[in-house]
This record gives structure tokens, sequence and C-alpha cells, in this order.
């Protein structure tokens, strides 16, 4: 249902939904399921009501076999602890002599006992060969522990000696350098479909608020975020529909709206060469465009973007200042990259 965890690796046999991966992926922008998908344990169906037949259970899941590996990464030694082992090895037995050399030294040369031990205890407490054998292991432990603390997970102890010699930097775009909360960034309306001056961009978003008020889609509550800001007023519509990965239908107040991508809206009403640009205008700067049509008129356009966090520019210039090269990966379009990475 709604809302719960999804217990088992498996696979969708009945039902659409939107799940929320970020405890897997990190993308905190639920990623839209439908019968065939995969879906993992840890996530959260956030939508509809799905039905799974489970594929993998128990030590199999992926949940797990990251938990085995985060436990493994603890267990091995890293090449520096190792290296710390060999030195230990020869290093130890070299003190221990040369301290019973020196005891032998001051014996002979007519010290007391007690003075020959005392000198023998300071070559072996300054030289301290324990100290190396055991802060190297600690120094491990306590760097996968931070680590850990920050959410970032170490495959083995080797990885994070790695670390410490990084040249490149690859960070993910969305929920990373983005907020991974869309919001809406600029509202068109369509001059010739409302009459009269007035709010029109108020008329807009009230549409658009009112028809996605029944959907889970995270760009739908952009929507509904703003429309709340604004204090506008949503209506009740009737006969909703979600047309996955497209839009969606609804009738209010008697029309017949339909709100979605171009490619969708566009196959019942005509858009300007205007619009057009708009949209195009809007995806160069990194917004997804959502048309809206009442019958066979388009009513506007609304721009929604996933805008990037305010640390994220000054984060980007330490890892610069720290001498790394920074890359941003993205499975987004490149026109969307390409204005996220301009403004970080």
């Amino acid at each position: 249902r709604p809302g719960e965890n999804i217990p088992v690796d498996g696979e969708i046999i009945d039902g659409t939904t939107a799940v929320n991966e970020s405890a897997l992926t990190g993308e905190s922008i639920p990623v839209d399921k439908q019968p065939k998908d995969a879906v993992s344990a840890a996530t959260v169906n956030q939508s509809g009501f799905i039905k799974c037949r489970a594929t993998r259970v128990g030590e199999d899941t992926t949940l797990s076999q990251i938990i085995q590996m985060v436990s493994d990464a603890a267990a091995t030694k890293a090449p520096i602890a190792k290296i710390a082992d060999r030195v230990s090895g020869v290093f130890v037995p070299a003190v221990i002599t040369i301290a019973i050399i020196t005891i032998i030294a001051w014996l002979i040369a007519g010290e007391t006992v007690g003075f020959a031990l005392a000198r023998g205890i300071s070559v072996l407490v300054i030289s301290c060969p324990c100290a190396l054998g055991l802060a190297t292991p600690v120094a491990i432990m306590v760097g996968n522990g931070k680590g850990a603390k920050s959410g970032i997970l170490f495959k083995t102890a080797a990885s994070l000696e790695a670390t410490g010699r990084t040249q490149i930097v690859a960070l993910d775009k969305t929920g990373t350098i983005t907020s991974g909360e869309p919001k809406v960034t600029d509202i068109v309306p369509d001059e010739t479909f409302f009459e009269g001056t007035g709010n029109n961009a108020g008329k807009l978003l009230a549409i658009a608020a009112s028809v996605e008020a029944k959907s889970e889609h995270p760009l739908a509550k952009a929507i509904m975020e703003r429309a709340k800001t604004d204090e506008i007023a949503v209506a009740e519509v009737t006969d909703f529909s979600a047309v996955v990965g497209n839009g969606l239908t609804a009738i209010l107040a008697g029309k017949m709206i339909k709100a979605g991508n171009l490619a969708f809206v566009s196959k019942f009403v005509k858009v300007s060469d205007d619009m057009r640009a708009k949209a195009v205008e809007f995806s160069k700067e990194g917004k997804t465009p959502l048309f809206f049509a009442a019958d066979d008129r388009l009513c506007g356009i609304i721009a929604v973007a996933d805008t990037i966090k305010e640390d994220s520019p000054e984060a980007v210039r330490q890892l610069k200042n720290m001498g790394i090269r920074v890359v941003m990966l993205t499975g987004d379009n490149e026109q969307t990259a390409n204005a996220i990475g301009k403004q970080a």
C-alpha cells in the first residue's frame, strides 16, 4: 500500500506506482514503476497499490548484500596496514634487542641494575614499537566510522586508503548537486485562452492545481506547493486518469483537461510556435515544461525545475581548491545537465 516499505526484492505483477529508492540509490525523486518492473527491499511505495512477486529474500536482497559489503570492508586490511605489520615484524624485535644491549652495556659500565633497567625501558618507551602496529588499524577504523556517519560506505579498506589520492570526483546531479525537490519556476498562460485581463497566471495555476491534486507525481506536488504558497483555490475534478510517463486527464467544470509533456498534449490540441519555443527555452535552462489544455485549446505552460542546492557551488569550489577535478554525471537530458553544470 502507499507509504509502506517494500520488504524484499521482487517484481511488480499488478498496479502502477512511484517508488522512493533513495535508501539504495541516493536518488530523491521517486521512480515510476509498472508491471514487470523490479522493486527492492528498503524502498518505499509512495503512491499506488501494487502486488509483487518476491524474487530475492533474506541474505539475497540488495540491501543485505550492501550490509555484508560494509561488514567485509571493516574486516579487510588496507595495503598500508599490511606494510605496518611487516615493519612491526622487524621493528619490534630490533628495538627489544637494542634495549637489552643498552641494559647490558650499562651493567658492564658498572651501573646498578635499577639504573640499567631504567635506560633499557627508556629505549622501549621512546621508540614505542607497539604504536606502529596499533595506530594504522585504529586510523582505518576511525576513517570507516566517520565515513559511515556521513553516509559514505567503503567497499574495502583499500578503497578508503585510495581516497587520499583522489584526483577526480564524479558527482550525481539529482539530489546531490540539486535539492531533489522540484519547484515551480515559471508560469506562462496562453493569453488567447484567457479572455480579459487579470491574473491569468493565477488562473492557469488554479486549473493545474485542481487537476494535479489527485496525482502523487513529484512534479504534481511542486505545483500543489506553489498553489498553496500563492493561496490559489483548488476545485474538485471528476474522471481523473493518470497516463504513466505522459500526463493525466480529468474533467473540470465540464471541460476535459489534459496535462503532461508536449508529446502527450500536442496529440489533442494545437501548440503554437511561440509556446514550443518557450518550452525549448525552459529545457535549455534545465526546467521541465508541463503543458495544460482545456477541451481543444492550450491553456499554457508551467515550468518545474529541480533547483540547485545553496551550498553546491561552494562544495564544488572547495573540491577544486583541493586540486580535484569535479565531474557531473546524470541520466537527465544534455540541456538540463549543461544548465545545472553552469550554475554549479
